[in-house]
Order: C-alpha cells, then structure tokens, then sequence
C-alpha cells in the first residue's frame, strides 16, 4: 500500500478527473488524500478522501482568478485575444501575477501537507506551479504530472504553439513556421521564465535553461487525460509522458434521472444539449445564441447554465416550446440520449460526449478551450467556431450540419474508442504504482 497526495484547481474540470483518480488507487487499496480549494472541499470528504485546503490567501486568488466575472480581469481571455505571437508581451507581466505569485504559499502547504502526511507519491495538476517549479526539486517523494486537459501542452514538432487553437503543422512548411512562431513566443515570454527563476532562487535551486512550460515535461511521470488520436497523433513526446485516457467521475452512487430526462429515450427526434460549463459568468455567449437559434427547430434542446449561475438571470428571452433550460444536468445520464452537443470546450464535457460517440459544436471563450476546439474539427469529430461568428444563424446551420453528415458521429465514435483504449483511471492508477514503487522514488 502507497499513499498519493494529489494536489489540484478547485473547479469541476480539475476536481473531478482528480477525485476519479483517487477512487481508482483506493480501489487497489492505497490511501489518497487532495490538496485544493475551499470550492472542492465537500465533493473530496464526501469521495473520504483526506482534505488538505490551501491556505486563505492562495484560495482567494486562484478563485478570483478562475471566477472573474467582467471581461476585463478574466485571466482566460488572453487565449483568445491573441492575434500574434508579439500579442505574447501583453500577456507575460500577467502571467507571472497569476501563475507565480502564489507559488510560495502552495510550497509551504504542501511542504506542511508531505511532513504530516507522508505521502509516497505527490501528483500536481499542470497549473500550480510551487509543486512543478520548487517541490519537484526539493522533496525526497517523487512528483508526477497530471494533466487534465484533452492535449499535451509540452512543446515539439508535431504541435503548434500552445494556446490560440492552431491547425497541426503537417507539413515541412507549417512545421518551419511552427518553429519560429515558438521561437518568438519564447523570446516575448522570457519575462515569465525570468520571474520563474528568481522564484526558484529563492528556495536555492538553479535557473531553467528552457521554457517553465517544457520544463513541467521533465517529471518522472507526466499523464495526460487523452489519446493520441485526440492529440495531433503526437510521436515526439518522451517516454514519461503518457495518455491515459478521460478521468470521468459523474458522482457516487444512483443517481436520479429526472422524469423529462428519462422521456427523451422515448422520442424519436433529436437532442441537442448546450453548455457553457461551469466556470463560465460572464456574457452567456453561446446560450443566448442557442436559444435564438435553436427554437423550434425539430429536435429537443437541454441548455444548462451550470450551479454557478441562476437560469432566470440570463435574460435569454422568450424561449420556444422545444427548449428547456436547467442550472445542471449529470452529463452520465444525459449524453446516452444525445445527438450533438455544443460547448465552449472545457475538457470533462468534450470527453464525455466523445465518450458517447456524440459529435460537437466548439465555440472556444478562453484559456486552453481554443486547443479543445481546434483537434475536435481536426479528428472529424466536430466544428468549431469562434466566439464573434457565435450567431444564431450559424449554431443552427452548424447543428443541421452534425445531424445531417453522419462522418461527425462516426469520428466521434472512433475517437471514443480511441479514448477508451488508453485505460483511464486505472491504467494511471497503475503507473503511479509502478513510480511509487521504482528505484529511487
């Protein structure tokens, strides 16, 4: 028996594929305990898993930061303003505000969290930094990544730059521009590394000689949510890197599936379900667009707005008979029942439809959900558009598009297979075993 610390975002896209991974190493009888924010605190104890919380100061931030509900201060936007890789030079002051400056606080937690604790393992998200950039080089327990994202960040030949959703750069010319466009993005963002180094010299540790983000690459053991297939068909990751598949976790137990829910088995017509996940507060973009253009239509439209915001606040109008509009729907119980889903991209709600064989409509809002957007068009499995062409008029060709080409659903179903081959929590569960129990670790 090994004891894992995992530590991660409090948000559903974080929490959840980590709780997953916890319920698959309590299976093979290890001890799990989370380290997070306050907002995971209930869904952790109640999984009985042991809670380690951030410290105050550190949960504010990165809630304020995840949570912001004015355009201007959304850190996510910067994903999707960027029109060039000189955009980057806007963007690395604030990078190293959100990313960097609460390292300090989430080392001491987790210094407090490994001393008490004694985990054999420590498996950090790819968004905090003080396990990736301090503790990895300071602890005596080996650090693992997981991402939970549907693509691999790190940096190579076979994938654009990170962030704007670019096509993969197939051939020997896009591959050229791929290069110097990440030469450039390096170059603009020194300002991000140099801040990164003068926060590992605090803790006595020797400057990156590459980019923070390729450095995350030089874990022991870095697993990725996904497949390959999803991924460009990556061939030049190194070995540590590993697809394990989606990490779903739709709750304990039976759930109830409301009346509503269960009848739509029983219709004939389609269902289209419409998400702007649920960390989303600002403008609803994509919901308003839906039910402008969505009503009507012969087919059942589920639109949910997440917990996060109450459906009557929306203001999104009169809406027709065939529509129906919940704060949250189990994706486990509805996606068994639906025939296109459209998204702004967050990686738990891609998965599970492609899970299902259930092609999607992308309209990318910000952070990593442009990358979401771009491999799902890329694999066949879907369309993406970009929030300024979110018009009514182009949602409703786009979803009459996906019902009439049945090549949207037959892509979407190979990739869920290809998803489903890479094993999922207990295929990661079994490599962190295998570097628990390795040499040296």
């Amino acid at each position: 028996m090994a004891r894992f610390l995992l530590a991660c975002y409090p948000i559903a896209g974080h929490r959840t594929p980590n709780i997953a991974l916890g319920h698959a190493l309590t299976a093979r009888g290890h001890e799990v305990a989370i380290y997070s924010g306050s907002m995971a605190r209930p869904a952790i104890e109640q999984a009985g898993f042991v809670y380690f919380p951030y410290a105050e100061d550190v949960d504010e931030r990165i809630t304020a930061t995840l949570l912001a509900r004015d355009e201007a201060s959304f850190a996510g936007n910067v994903s999707v303003k960027r029109a060039s890789p000189l955009d980057f030079t806007k963007t690395s002051a604030a990078m190293s505000d959100w990313f960097l400056s609460t390292v300090p606080q989430q080392v001491s937690d987790l210094q407090a969290a490994i001393d008490q604790w004694q985990p054999d393992v420590l498996v950090t998200d790819i968004s905090l930094f003080g396990p990736i950039l301090v503790l990895k080089d300071l602890v005596s327990i080996p650090v693992a990544v997981f991402c939970v994202l549907i693509a691999c960040p790190l940096p190579g030949p076979d994938a654009p730059t990170w962030g704007r959703g670019l096509p993969a750069p197939r051939s020997r010319g896009a591959r050229l521009r791929s290069t110097v466009e990440r030469l450039a993005q390096d170059r603009v963002l020194s300002g991000f590394r140099a801040d990164a180094n003068r926060m590992r010299a605090r803790y006595g540790l020797p400057p990156l000689t590459e980019t923070v983000t390729a450095y995350s690459g030089k874990t022991p053991l870095y697993m990725v949510a996904s497949a390959p297939e999803l991924d460009y068909d990556r061939r030049d990751l190194p070995p540590q890197v590993q697809y394990v598949g989606p990490c779903l976790w739709h709750g304990s137990g039976q759930q109830d599936v409301p009346d509503w829910l269960a009848a739509l088995a029983e219709r004939a017509r389609p269902v289209v379900h419409v998400t702007e996940g649920t960390v989303h507060l600002r403008k609803p973009v994509v919901l308003s667009a839906a039910a402008q253009g969505l009503g009507n239509m012969d087919a059942d439209v589920i639109m949910t707005t997440g917990n996060q915001r109450d459906p009557a606040s929306l203001d999104l109008g009169p809406l027709a008979g065939n529509i129906r509009v919940e704060s949250f729907v189990s994706h486990g119980a509805l996606f068994p029942h639906t025939d296109v889903v459209i998204t702004t991209g967050g990686a738990g709600t891609v998965l599970t439809a492609l899970t299902h064989g259930v092609p999607l409509i992308v309209v990318p809002t910000g952070w990593d959900l442009p990358e979401s957007a771009q491999r799902v068009a890329e694999c066949g499995a879907g369309v993406r558009i970009a929030p300024k062409d979110c018009t009514p008029q182009n949602l409703r060709a786009a979803v009459d598009l996906l019902l009439s080409d049945p090549s949207y659903r037959e892509n979407a179903r190979r990739v869920g297979a290809a998803l489903a081959r890479q094993g999922g929590p207990p295929r990661a569960a079994e490599l962190l075993e295998q570097l628990a129990s390795s040499p040296g670790s």
